[in-house]
């Protein structure tokens, strides 16, 4: 971290650019101004993520002398703050996303997690996952929502001096997620498919330390759902995850699941664990499976979906395991 200082600035210049870039966060005791670091310039470089969107971020810094500070910043460039004097650790990321994103152990440099929830539906066909089928040996992991985009970095070596001097704090984000392409390639009867799949992926991470840069040894599965493209003859899915769990290496499997107008459904499984831990890049994972078959579904109009957001109920489900061809 490079920690520079611009002699010239004042404490009213501090400020009125704190106002103005939109910056809020906890007071400080200003009853003690002699532990004040006053003029603080955050400045978040982003050449490790130069096509990043995000509009919002969020700064955290922690120290063993006083609570944990939020500063929260209504733009992507940084802004002026103030804090406490001394030795810190740091840890930001954005928040364009708080609906999908949830957050623990804020209070924590190396505990922070970032989570996503859990689901009782399956989007794409409004099936409840209430009794689904699971693929063999995940029947007890959490179904949770993909995350979306997120960017983050940490700092575990900042010295605020206490003084009205600028100085600057500087932090290089980077995605945080990782990228999975799943595509069905060459699929028999894809005409008998809805416009969107519904479709779960097994054993990958359920959450991310930003604090520690790497993501949690829970294993959860995602849900995801995927579009049929008859000329293409392929159903295809793009969607993010917080990647594989820390540590031991696990199995994954892909299900797919198709209901029926006679409330049957079919269940496809399909073992992706070696795309998966094998990955030319593990950050950007794609997924390819071939010799997929689906049932020819009746001719007659597709009934007209209930109202009220009523989940559709499937009985029963023939469950049909793939071999996986690459």
């Amino acid at each position: 971290m490079k920690l520079s200082y611009n002699k010239f600035s004042t404490v009213l210049l501090s400020f009125t650019m704190l106002l103005s870039d939109g910056c809020t966060h906890k007071d400080l005791n200003d009853d003690a101004p002699t532990t004040i670091a006053d003029n603080v310039e955050v400045v978040f470089d982003w050449s490790k993520a130069p096509d990043s969107k995000a509009s919002t971020m969020i700064l955290y810094l922690y120290s063993d002398s006083h609570e944990v500070m939020n500063h929260w910043f209504n733009n992507n460039k940084g802004g002026i703050i103030k804090s406490y004097g001394g030795k810190h650790t740091a840890v930001c990321h954005s928040n364009d996303d708080p609906y999908t994103h949830y957050l623990r152990n804020q209070n924590s440099h190396d505990d922070i997690e970032i989570y996503t929830d859990e689901t009782a539906v399956l989007v794409g066909q409004g099936i409840s996952t209430n009794g689904i089928p699971r693929a063999e040996g995940t029947e007890n992991e959490p179904l949770r929502v993909t995350p979306s985009m997120i960017y983050g970095a940490q700092d575990s070596d900042i010295d605020l001096k206490v003084t009205s001097f600028r100085q600057t704090l500087t932090f290089y984000p980077e995605e945080l997620v990782c990228h999975y392409t799943v595509e069905f390639v060459d699929v028999e009867n894809i005409q008998s498919a809805d416009l969107r799949i519904d479709a779960t992926i097994s054993s990958l991470a359920g959450s991310y330390y930003p604090g520690l840069m790497k993501p949690s040894s829970e294993a959860v599965s995602h849900t995801f759902t995927l579009a049929a493209d008859i000329e293409q003859k392929s159903m295809r899915s793009e969607f993010m995850t917080f990647g594989v769990p820390d540590g031991e290496t696990k199995d994954h499997k892909i299900c797919l699941y198709i209901a029926l107008r006679n409330r049957t459904g079919n269940f496809y499984s399909f073992d992706v664990s070696d795309q998966v831990n094998n990955a030319p890049d593990p950050r950007n994972v794609n997924i390819k499976i071939y010799g997929l078959k689906l049932p020819e579904l009746p001719t007659e109009p597709p009934t007209p979906p209930e109202q009220g957001g009523v989940s559709v109920e499937v009985d029963t489900w023939d469950t049909i395991h793939f071999d996986v061809k690459v």
